[in-house]
């Protein structure tokens, strides 16, 4: 696990000595073990290394790097491989085991244990045919000297970042956003579309950044720019989890494919040559993990750290249900108690961490779990991160399947689900949903009612939610996984994590276990008011009754509205009286009326709203913002 840069220039751009360094500190967080840069330059038909200080070079490559897989200087990048590929990369490729062994039967040798050679090897082998075999995670730069192009690629999910940024001659690659500030002539300006989309809904387009000139390699992709045009060729897709025909139609058989291809994956994930723990909310997706991490261990005198996030005397502390799970395992359990006065004192810096602005308090409440980590000594750790969405477990997934029912004339199994709720093994909270549902639609239906965006900013788009009800429960399904949900989580766990250097690792991501359970009918997924029925079979022997039949289900969550009525609202009130950047997009008078509506409780949709304007305006200001 490690941080990237890179810079392809043509001949007459210049970079000032140094630049790629002052880019490699910026990311120190992401690889505090080792660090390296190569600079390389062609004569005539021949590339040679060459110094930073010689006039000519056309590639640098640099790595920040947290050691993993083989912690032997034999792991340094930039990596060469038969002095034709470079490689400057991020991630882990855990199947880099059965890959060697398929590559030594062709003829490949190699010098060190590390997935990084392997990945030389594969591509040497298949050239980007390789990315399909890989099961992991990564963001990688790729220089191949005999066809003098640089290929960019990211992992299935984009769990791991990669960018790129086009100035004057030349092409700048990164791990992170806040390491294009560092290079000469790169401003801040906003992406506007970005912007409007973030604020009225909270949603992010995963294939957008927040600054309008950084491109963001897309998830599932590679693209190819060749040395001699600059000109970056388009994305080329290599997964395609919308072409998976529904195979199960019986909720038994799926959920015995399920447990024993997640177990697999489990065992894939713990591949690592130092220790390993486990986050552990208290929640089934986590929960499942922890347990079958422990039954891979079995036999091991040490106990599995775990880390969990409490609130003492609130209603979403889940310390109970970790401690349910903490009953049925070898254990060492680590406990964190953000609160808002923290979250005030570390604003800026988690700010900074973040390049771009996130979602809501549930992101800093990962950061302390980050760092909980790293207190504790345990640089690896697989949590349940996907469970949801590999199921559509949300509550509005369930809703939706409920109105595809009725859409079909599906009347009988309607209410067949409304029915069995009040069965004894039923869960009636499914219908406590409601009214939050018909609220939710309402809110996000029309986002103006809660904030409007002065004129001079407002763009015309299509609300997610419109994009949403016009897909398909199978697509639906995919855009969960692929566009809605999931790549705002990944992108905000990757930075927390690394900010402390930390390697975050999920299971549920495995992508032959996302194509396996996007191949269950929908009407495997629910059962008389239970979400991710699947998972409820497969681990029934497993996971304590407890936690696999909670009948509450909430994400992972902070107070939030609770803090911003006592610890945040000082806070918050001096800064509604101040100038501050964000009265150029929104009027004052608007976000006063939220906050006070916020402060009479009047529901979590206004919180979240004045949480995203709150932090917006203090990221406009820290990164120096420019429309």
């Amino acid at each position: 696990m490690c941080g990237v840069a890179g810079i392809i220039r043509g001949r007459t751009a210049d970079v000032p000595v140094g630049v790629i360094g002052k880019m490699l500190a910026a990311i120190s967080h992401r690889g505090p073990d080792d660090e390296g840069v190569v600079f390389l330059s062609r004569e005539v038909e021949q590339w040679r290394v060459c110094a930073e200080t010689e006039a000519h070079w056309s590639v640098a490559l640099g790595s920040r790097r947290l050691s993993i897989l083989d912690l032997s200087s034999s792991g340094h990048m930039p990596m060469t491989y038969r002095e034709q590929l470079w490689i400057a990369y991020n991630g882990e490729v855990y199947n880099f085991v059965e890959l060697r062994t398929e590559l030594e039967k062709l003829g490949y040798s190699f010098r060190s244990s590390s997935d990084t050679e392997v990945i030389l090897a594969a591509y040497s082998a298949w050239g980007t045919e390789c990315f399909a075999r890989f099961r992991g995670m990564w963001g990688l730069i790729i220089f191949d000297n005999q066809r003098n192009e640089v290929i960019l690629c990211r992992d299935r999910l984009g769990i791991k970042p990669l960018y790129f940024w086009q100035g004057a001659g030349q092409i700048v690659i990164a791990s992170e956003i806040k390491q294009f500030h560092r290079f000469p002539g790169f401003i801040p300006h906003l992406n506007m579309a970005s912007t409007v989309e973030y604020l009225q809904t909270g949603y992010e387009e995963p294939e957008r950044s927040f600054f309008r000139d950084v491109q963001v390699v897309p998830a599932g992709c590679w693209l190819r720019i060749p040395l001699s045009t600059l000109v970056p060729s388009t994305p080329v897709s290599y997964w395609f989890p919308e072409r998976v025909a529904i195979m199960v139609t019986d909720a038994d058989e799926a959920g015995k494919l399920f447990v024993n291809k997640l177990r697999e994956s489990v065992r894939l994930h713990l591949r690592s040559d130092v220790p390993v723990g486990c986050a552990l909310s208290g929640g089934m997706d986590s929960s499942a993990i922890a347990a079958l991490v422990n039954e891979c261990r079995n036999g091991q005198d040490a106990p599995l750290h775990t880390f969990s996030c409490v609130f003492p005397g609130d209603a979403l502390n889940e310390q109970e249900y970790v401690e349910a799970m903490l009953a049925h395992i070898h254990a060492q359990p680590h406990y964190v108690i953000p609160c808002a006065e923290h979250f005030l004192s570390e604003l800026d810096t988690f700010l900074y961490i973040h390049d771009e602005p996130v979602g809501s308090l549930s992101v800093y409440a990962s950061y302390c779990i980050a760092r909980l980590m790293r207190e504790a000594g345990i640089p690896v750790t697989l949590n349940g991160q996907g469970g949801d969405e590999l199921f559509a477990g949300y509550w509005q997934s369930y809703f939706l399947h409920l109105r595809a029912l009725a859409g079909q004339g599906h009347i009988f199994s309607l209410l067949k689900h409304f029915a069995g709720t009040m069965l004894g093994q039923g869960n009636p909270h499914l219908l406590a949903q409601i009214p939050l549902m018909v609220r939710r639609y309402y809110a996000r239906r029309q986002p103006a009612t809660l904030i409007r965006l002065r004129p001079s900013v407002a763009t015309a788009y299509t609300p997610m939610l419109e994009k949403v009800l016009a897909l398909g429960e199978q697509a639906w399904r995919v855009a969960q996984i692929r566009t809605m949900t999931l790549p705002r989580l990944l992108k905000w766990d990757d930075r927390n994590s690394m900010a402390f250097s930390v390697e975050g690792r999920y299971p549920f991501l495995d992508h032959e276990l996302i194509e396996l359970c996007l191949s269950f009918a929908p009407q495997t997924l629910y059962h008389n008011g239970w979400t991710k029925w699947p998972l409820r079979l497969g681990m029934q022997k497993i996971l304590p009754k407890k936690i696999l039949y909670r009948r509450t289900k909430f994400g992972f969550e902070v107070p939030q509205d609770a803090w911003i009525a006592d610890g945040l609202r000082a806070e918050l009130q001096r800064w509604l009286r101040q100038e501050r950047p964000l009265w150029e997009y929104v009027a004052p008078r608007d976000v006063q009326s939220l906050a006070g509506r916020c402060w009479r409780g009047k529901g979590r949709e206004y919180g979240q709203t004045l949480f995203r304007l709150f932090v917006f305006d203090r990221w406009l200001e820290l990164y120096n913002v420019v429309r």
